[in-house]
């Protein structure tokens, strides 16, 4: 357990004290300005994204001028493009994308919206073919599992065995297509159904599961339960974690990651 990295304190007061800078009119526009593209960047380089999008917000909304060659409300609007493509809201960003290049079309910032905006129309395209392709798998698998504990039954022979081996596909065929939103909730009842079984395979799909539920809880920003999880994990089967990516999956959070 020593080795999950626990979170380091965050910086809620310097953020505060930086948006009072900026929503303070008597300060000189300057001075305003410097504190916006501060709070911007600190909110990126910690991936604090859903803060990111307010304050962007909030900066997008005030005439301050250019500080060193960045206009606040040119690199707030960019800012709020890259937090949402973070946070996988991709609709939005197809949205405030072409905004952004009709706002700032001599912008430096350009080229870049642009291939964000190209990137996130490919991604989603790929990932709806892929999620379909997984899908198809899950059907397929089920019916495949329900033809042969009608043969079981048929014969008055134990189904349990099908029955585990499809709940295990139920959570494996997402979690390991990196859907996980989808492998989630297929994952834990499988962990919570079955256990670790009596042999040794059923063992390792148990730990396997347990890995996916983990990562799956990471890619939802689900930090706090994630390293909850891979702290019981470790105490309870250290080996068996060592079979999964769980524990550098959780390390790699970083520290300031918002959930």
């Amino acid at each position: 357990m020593a080795l999950v990295r626990q979170p380091l304190p965050t910086l809620s007061a310097p953020v505060e004290r930086l948006r009072a800078v900026i929503n303070d009119a008597s300060l000189p526009p300057a001075e305003r300005s410097a504190a916006a593209l501060t709070l911007l960047d600190a909110h990126s380089t910690r991936e604090r994204w859903r803060s990111l999008v307010r304050d962007a917000d909030l900066v997008s909304g005030l005439d301050l001028p250019r500080h060193e060659g960045r206009l606040p409300a040119e690199h707030a609007a960019w800012s709020r493009l890259q937090a949402l493509r973070n946070l996988d809201q991709w609709d939005a960003v197809l949205r405030d994308g072409p905004a952004f290049l009709r706002t700032y079309p001599d912008s430096v910032l350009a080229s870049s919206v642009d291939m964000l905006v190209r990137s996130t129309v490919i991604r989603q395209a790929s990932e709806a073919q892929g999620r379909r392709a997984m899908q198809a798998q899950v059907h397929e698998a089920e019916e495949e599992a329900a033809r042969e504990v009608a043969r079981l039954e048929g014969l008055g022979q134990p189904t349990a065995k099908v029955r585990r081996s499809l709940d295990f596909r139920r959570c494996d065929l997402p979690g390991t297509g990196r859907f996980y939103p989808e492998a989630l909730a297929p994952c834990r009842a499988f962990i919570a159904n079955w256990g670790a079984g009596t042999t040794s395979q059923e063992l390792n799909e148990y730990r396997d599961a347990r890995g996916l539920e983990i990562i799956s809880l990471v890619a939802l920003r689900r930090y706090t339960e994630a390293r909850e999880k891979l702290a019981a994990f470790l105490a309870s089967d250290p080996e068996g974690e060592q079979r999964t990516s769980a524990r550098a999956v959780v390390l790699g959070i970083p520290a300031e990651a918002e959930e």
